[in-house]
């Protein structure tokens, strides 16, 4: 089945085909293609000001639910890798992003930088009722860091033979 990827997008193709991977490296796979979607959706709105973004409920709704499942779908990969490596199990999402930088997956600055990601979105989960618009808008404005997660996990996939 053909599917448009954002990865291949950008890469110079249009479209990818499932390939046949390793069974312990299919959920990866399956969350490397939902964050690319969210990216997807989240890259045009960029270029929206900061009062179009305060304006338009409904355009925070969108931006608010695509970073949230982006920043999940990090954090269910770390885990996925995490285990895969027999490595000790994380107490908490922001330590399943740093073991990724202990584990080589991610550079470990690069993990260090990223690892935030995590309480963002478990207060996007459990504290909507007092949504920070301004920490919305700002991650809206970093979508580099998620992009460059998932080509760095692309990266050990390939190592890998995923």
């Amino acid at each position: 089945m053909a599917i448009i990827c954002p990865y291949c997008v950008h890469s110079g193709m249009i479209f990818c085909e499932d390939r046949d991977m390793e069974p312990e490296f299919s959920g990866i796979e399956r969350r490397l293609d939902e964050l690319n979607e969210r990216l997807a959706r989240l890259e045009p709105l960029q270029d929206k000001t900061r009062l179009e973004f305060d304006a338009d409920v409904y355009l925070r709704d969108i931006v608010e639910r695509n970073l949230e499942v982006a920043a999940q779908c990090c954090i269910d990969i770390s885990h996925r890798i995490i285990s895969l490596e027999e490595a000790q199990k994380p107490r908490d999402y922001y330590e399943a992003i740093m073991r990724m930088g202990e584990l080589g997956v991610l550079p470990p600055d690069f993990a260090r930088q990223l690892a935030p990601i995590a309480g963002f979105r478990n207060v996007l989960v459990h504290e909507y009722a007092d949504t920070n618009w301004d920490e919305v808008y700002e991650n809206l404005q970093h979508l580099d860091g998620l992009a460059r997660f998932a080509q760095l996990v692309r990266d050990w996939l390939r190592r890998r033979g995923g």
